[in-house]
């Protein structure tokens, strides 16, 4: 009898666990870690975003999109992990994203999925976008739905580099890393001409 309850209580926990911790970075080394309880995190914090209780928010106006590379740390080989949420209610098409790779705040690498089922994968260099590598690729292992979670993954490792949404691997790439250290972000888009929108970040995690 003890055993059959031990394994219910098992269940339940699987169940119930939040997706984020189930497909999470895999690395065996923590390098960052933000639940963004406060704003230490080295967010770059300005008018268009709010970290605070729990969560990273973009504030998009019409027809925005807004990245934030982290200040304070660095990295090489990496596995970056975050969970992204949609927000309730009725909602623009919108797009939440990792940014990798990145130099600065205007040359970059980013991996985005939108809220109505697809992903993209582009580069950033001097601010200009030199082309999109995946654009508006459909997949099912995106959640859609007002409210909904999705964790968004990228792996990379030396010149290459493996993208996976809610724990599908949905794309590998390779291309010409940075030398030396390079930075990771966030970033959010908002493609409603008419309507503000917000995209929110619950957790960041990055292990080697």
């Amino acid at each position: 009898m003890s055993r059959v309850l031990f394994l219910l209580a098992v269940s339940i926990a699987l169940l119930t666990a939040p997706a984020g911790h189930a497909v999470a970075c895999q690395g065996q080394e923590v390098i960052f870690e933000d639940r963004f309880g406060d704003d230490t995190g080295g967010w770059s914090v300005k008018d268009s975003v709010d970290v605070k209780d729990g969560a990273f928010t973009f504030k998009l106006a019409p027809d925005d999109m807004q990245s934030n590379l982290n200040v304070t740390f660095m990295v090489e080989n990496a596995d970056i992990c975050s969970d992204a949420v949609w927000p309730e209610g009725e909602q623009p098409v919108l797009g939440a994203g990792l940014l990798f790779w990145g130099e600065n705040n205007k040359t970059y690498f980013q991996f985005g999925v939108l809220n109505n089922g697809r992903f993209w994968i582009a580069r950033k260099q001097d601010g200009q976008w030199l082309g999109t590598i995946a654009a508006n690729v459909d997949s099912p292992a995106i959640n859609r739905a007002p409210g909904a979670a999705n964790t968004l993954r990228v792996k990379t490792d030396g010149n290459k580099v493996a993208f996976f949404i809610n724990g599908t691997k949905v794309r590998e790439l390779r291309g010409q890393a940075p030398k030396g250290g390079w930075r990771f972000g966030l970033s959010g888009d908002n493609f409603d001409k008419q309507k503000d929108a917000r995209v929110i970040f619950r957790t960041v995690r990055v292990t080697n």
